[in-house]
Order: structure tokens, then C-alpha cells, then sequence
């Protein structure tokens, strides 16, 4: 909820999140209630001395940002950010274009004791809700919003709808939104009275009182905070249950309390990391008082990466949709004993909620259903760039069972010919290129006739599984990273006949990614000149130039990929075989897959 009232005279003050955290207050320095709803009718319009913004979380900055041309001008802004994840940076604004930043005169970024504190000053006064925009774009950046349409907001709780959307407009109480530039104020519109929201659309000038889009029964996940960041591989806590409040509870130890409606925030889940999974009780079972709060706590724990275990519930269950319903339904407490198979179903589960409820794939759907153009899926380019004719055909069968992707292929032949390539229903341009070309200047003309969003390298020995670029997409949608890929946990090594499962941390910013499972936007990509001309260490030298470029790297689980090792002679990354021994916490004789690689059988195929 969004509340703000006048200090004194020359002061406001507007707060989110902090309903059933009142003891937060405590950590707003110089500013205390009482606090009063704001709308689209009582909006302050004079500018004030001061404008104090405090959320508890991230996410409710997030929620705050659609509604901030509701906030007043002042000459001097402070945002108060009371808790903070470890893995957020700090509120180090992004001004973008906006002119408010051309009157900056001081500016103060200050570390509290669990949060941070923004003060800046102004010659003039300026408007509130810009700089709350530039905070949350310096935090998160500008990648993982819902995008278009262009949506108005109305109704107590609308903005947890478009989560960071500062192209929302909040409409008045009779559903307007002002115009821009001579064109309608947006192209749907939302109006949440109390758990029920419409969304409406109409024809060229938005007649807004026909054509109603279900937008589905619950909020969005906001993806860009609730999502797989910090996932711990051998967590330290035990399975907790969901209890009253509603409030996370193992043992007779209170670990988190949610919002009343089922609202979960980034830092919620950070202190449900040790946990290795969650009972959820049906509704009225001493669980949350509504099934509409457990289907939400449901998939948000679900799209955090925190297993659930949940008996089915009717109208629950139809509230997160069947396929998530049945992916929770079929996961028991044993399954989570064991900490590869627990993670394998943490895997599973965040793709469906991601997938489903993330804030960017619902408002795809919305807008779909009303009639408005949507883009396509970005389309992915597969650089495979090969020495060895008789790898192309097993690499191609990798890129062919990829699913949930656009993709193409763009075969790199380094001093082979065309023919060396098989038929394939996958979309393929063929590059041939002499055996004396250094390999980073084979890929560099790969990517020249690419035509992708994203362009992904693989390897033509390594094995893939039929998620591997979809994860990886996902992944870069919730961290926002410019590179991301997997971490090269299972290895394969082909002389000792022993797959592996190496000690590498997964789900976190790092400055390495297995260079067999990169993907890159075209931007940084370009931005960065491509792949050094050099014939070996080329995605070492690729990873370093995003990171100079101030661009962040994002490493992914390594479920979807197996790395096969051959002699050091055969790879252009050189470590022996040995090396690889030194850092392993499993083993398998043989080659072995993991459950999501969806081989047959699961473990202990060979060939």
C-alpha cells in the first residue's frame, strides 16, 4: 500500500511495504507518520522543501514506480530503502534523459545498518517520481521491464501489476489517463477493486468501457526481484511450513512474515535460502486465511527457486494455472533429501512460475488477447564453429532439441567444406573460413551475418539439454545481465571414463560462465568489438572486455549442460584432464546424466 501524508507545512512523505512490518519505521531516519493513502485525486501538486520516499524492499520501490507521477516536486528528495538484498547494489541513481538531474547540487548515497539512504539536492525544485525512476533503473537497470502496451493504472494496489513500469499512467477516478502528445494516455487500461482486476481496451481512441481481458487471477511475479538470485546448492535448514500471518515457520522459529495478500518480497527470500523447501497448507488449515494469498506465496516461492509442497487445493490450484499446480503436486518431502534432486525440482518449478506469472510473459499474454500487436520472441543465433566434420552432425542434433526459442544456426566451417554440413530443418547459414584464420576472427565473422537479438556459442562436443537456451533467456530476463551462461558443473571425462560434478557456484553475478554456453546480447556484443583475434583464450578475453565495458555477467545453473573433456591437445581451453579432479564433490564411472537432461535413461547413458 501506498500511503504519505504531510510532515509540516513544507514536507511529504510517501511509503510502500511496510503494513505488516511496522518496526521498519524504525529505520526511516528523520521522517515518522502518520502515513495516509495517496491517489490519483488527492495528489499533492505545490512543490515542497522535501519529498521522503521510504520502501521497506526493493520491490516496493518496484510497486512505487508506476505511481510516481502521483509524487510532488521538492528541491530536495531522500529515498529510503529499509532492507536490501546482499546480492542488490546500491541506489546509485540512472538519470537517463531527464532534466531534473541537469539541477543537481549535492548528492548523498549512505549505507545504513540493513538498507541505504538517497538524499539529493536541487537548485529548483524537481519531480519526486523522476528521481525514484533513475534510483530503481541504478539498481536494477532498464532490461527487465514488462514493457509494451502502454498500460493506466488504477485502484489501491495497481502498481504491484507493472512492477517498475515508469510508462504506467495512473488514471483518475474516472478512469483517465492524461494524453501524450495528442495520442491516448495508454492502450489498456487495469482496474484493481480490491482482489479482482479488469483490464479493458478499445478501438483507435480507447474506448475504455468495453472489451474487458482477463489478465489473469493473480499479480505478477516481478521477476527482476523474486527470481533464483543467491539459490543455495546445500542449504543448512530443514522444510519449514507455512503458518498464519501468513509467516514461513520451521520448528518453533518464525523465519519470515509475508504480506497479508500473499505479497513476497527479494528479501524474503534471501532469509528462505537454508530452507530446503516449504509445506503450503490448503486455506483455512492454519495457513494463509485465503487461497487467493497461497496461490501467490506459491508461485512466488516457486519462482525464487524454493521448492513447495502442497496438497491440491481447488481454488488455489486454479488460481496458479494447471500446469504449475501440477508440477507443485507432484513433489513430496523425500525428493527434497538429497541436494542434486532437490535442485533439479527447483529448477523445474521456477521455469513454469517464470514462465507463467513473470510480470514480461503475463503482459504479453494480456496484450495479445486484446488484439494488440505483440513482437516476437527475441530470436537467438547459435554460433557453432567447428575444425571436425564428424562432431556437426551430433552438434546439430543439440541446437534441433532445443525448445521454448527462436533460434538459428550460423556453422562456422574453419578450413572445411560446405558439404561437411547435414540437412536440418533448423535455420542455418554457412560460413567457411581458412584453417589459418584465428578462431576469434572465425566467430567474428559468424556474428557479422548473424541476425539475432542474442548470439549464443556452443561447442560441437558437449552435450545440451532441450532447455538450455530457454533457461538461459529466462536467466538474463531476471538478472538483466549482458552475458550469461552456465557454470560448467558436470564434466565428462572421456580418457578416465568419469563424469563429475564440479564445486561451482551457480545463480549469482560472477566474472566466468563456461564458454561453451555464452550468450550475449548483440548490444554488448558490439559494444565490446566482438571476440578478439586470436586463436585460443577467446572467450576468456570476451568475458573480460564486458566486464571493462561495465557491462555484469550472470552464471546460471549447470543442469542443461555437460561438458565432455578430451586430452588438453584437442581443446582450445588447455587444462589436463587431472585439473579437473581437484575440485569435484561427486562422481559417476561412465557418462551420466542428470534427470533434466532428459536422456534415456536419466543416469548412466553412454554414446
Amino acid at each position: 500500500m501506498i500511503r504519505s501524508t504531510p510532515r509540516s507545512p513544507r514536507t511529504w512523505g510517501t511509503s510502500v511495504g511496510f503494513g505488516h512490518c511496522p518496526e521498519s519505521f524504525g529505520r526511516v531516519d528523520g521522517f515518522s507518520g502518520p502515513w495516509h493513502d495517496l491517489d490519483a485525486e488527492g495528489a499533492p501538486r505545490e512543490p515542497f522543501d522535501c519529498v521522503v520516499v521510504a520502501v521497506r524492499t526493493l520491490r516496493d520501490l518496484r510497486v512505487l514506480v508506476p505511481m510516481r507521477g502521483l509524487l510532488p516536486s521538492a528541491g530536495r528528495i531522500r529515498v529510503v530503502l529499509a532492507e536490501t538484498s546482499l546480492w542488490a547494489p546500491p541506489p546509485t541513481p540512472v538519470p537517463g534523459q531527464s532534466d531534473a538531474w541537469a539541477r543537481l547540487a549535492d548528492l548523498r548515497v549512505t549505507r545504513t545498518a540493513t538498507g541505504w539512504h538517497l538524499d539529493a539536492s536541487f537548485t529548483e525544485p524537481v519531480a519526486a517520481g523522476e528521481v525514484v525512476a533513475s534510483v530503481a533503473r541504478g539498481l536494477l537497470g532498464t532490461g527487465r521491464q514488462p514493457g509494451q502496451p502502454v498500460i493506466g493504472l488504477a485502484g489501491e494496489y495497481a502498481g504491484e501489476w507493472r512492477p517498475g513500469d515508469a510508462d504506467a499512467a495512473p488514471a483518475d477516478r474516472a478512469l483517465r489517463t492524461p494524453e501524450r502528445r495528442d495520442a491516448p494516455g495508454c492502450d489498456l487500461l487495469l482496474r484493481l477493486d480490491g482482489e479482482r482486476a479488469d483490464v479493458r481496451a478499445g478501438g483507435p481512441h480507447l474506448n475504455l468501457g468495453r472489451d474487458r481481458v482477463d489478465p489473469g487471477a493473480l499479480p505478477p511475479v516481478d521477476e527482476a526481484v523474486v527470481n533464483p538470485i543467491g539459490f543455495r546448492r546445500h542449504p543448512t535448514g530443514s522444510v519449514a511450513t507455512l503458518g498464519s500471518g501468513p509467516a514461513v515457520i520451521c520448528g518453533s522459529d518464525v523465519l519470515v512474515r509475508l504480506g497479508p495478500r500473499g505479497e513476497l518480497t527479494d528479501v524474503e527470500v534471501a532469509r528462505l535460502r537454508d530452507v530446503r523447501g516449504v509445506v503450503i497448507p490448503p486455506a483455512g488449515e492454519g495457513g494463509p486465511a485465503t487461497a487467493r494469498a497461497a496461490a501467490r506465496i506459491v508461485a512466488g516461492l516457486a519462482a525464487a527457486g524454493v521448492p513447495v509442497i502442497a496438497r491440491p487445493d481447488a481454488e488455489r490450484d486454479a488460481a496458479l494455472g494447471p500446469e504449475l499446480a501440477q508440477a507443485v503436486a507432484a513433489v513430496c518431502e523425500e525428493d527434497l533429501a538429497t541436494d542434486q534432486r532437490r535442485e533439479e525440482i527447483a529448477i523445474r518449478l521456477r521455469r513454469i512460475a517464470l514462465r507463467v506469472h513473470g510480470a514480461v510473459p503475463r503482459w504479453r499474454a494480456v496484450a495479445s488477447s486484446a488484439g494488440l500487436p505483440v513482437p516476437p520472441e527475441p530470436l537467438v543465433s547459435v554460433l557453432l564453429c567447428t575444425r571436425r566434420p564428424e562432431m556437426i552432425p551430433f552438434a546439430i542434433e543439440q541446437m534441433e532439441g532445443q525448445r521454448g526459442v527462436r533460434l538459428e544456426l550460423v556453422v562456422g566451417l574453419h578450413g572445411l567444406p560446405v558439404a561437411a554440413v547435414p540437412a536440418t530443418d533448423l535455420p542455418v547459414t554457412v560460413v567457411e573460413a581458412p584453417g589459418g584464420l584465428p578462431f576469434g576472427s572465425v566467430l567474428n565473422r559468424m556474428a557479422a551475418v548473424a541476425s539475432g537479438t542474442f548470439l549464443a556459442k556452443v561447442d560441437d562436443d558437449d552435450w545440451y539439454g532441450p532447455d538450455h537456451l530457454a533457461d538461459l533467456l529466462l536467466a538474463q530476463r531476471y538478472s538483466g545481465a549482458d552475458l550469461v551462461g552456465s557454470a560448467p558443473e558436470f564434466v565428462y571425462l572421456e580418457p578416465l571414463d568419469v563424469t563429475i560434478r564440479r564445486r561451482v557456484g551457480t545463480e549469482r553475478f560472477a566474472p566466468f560462465v563456461a564458454g561453451g554456453t555464452m550468450v550475449i546480447t548483440r548490444a554488448m556484443f558490439d559494444a565490446v568489438g566482438g571476440f578478439r583475434p586470436i586463436p585460443r583464450t577467446v572467450d576468456g578475453q570476451l568475458l573480460d572486455a564486458v566486464r571493462a565495458a561495465g557491462g555484469r555477467i550472470y552464471r546460471s545453473h549447470g543442469f542443461n549442460y555437460l561438458l565432455r573433456r578430451r586430452n588438453a591437445r584437442e581443446h582450445t581451453w588447455q587444462p589436463p584432464v587431472q585439473s579437473f579432479l581437484t575440485s569435484y564433490e561427486e562422481q559417476w564411472r561412465g557418462l551420466v546424466f542428470n534427470a533434466l537432461m532428459e536422456r534415456t535413461p536419466a543416469y548412466g547413458r553412454r554414446g
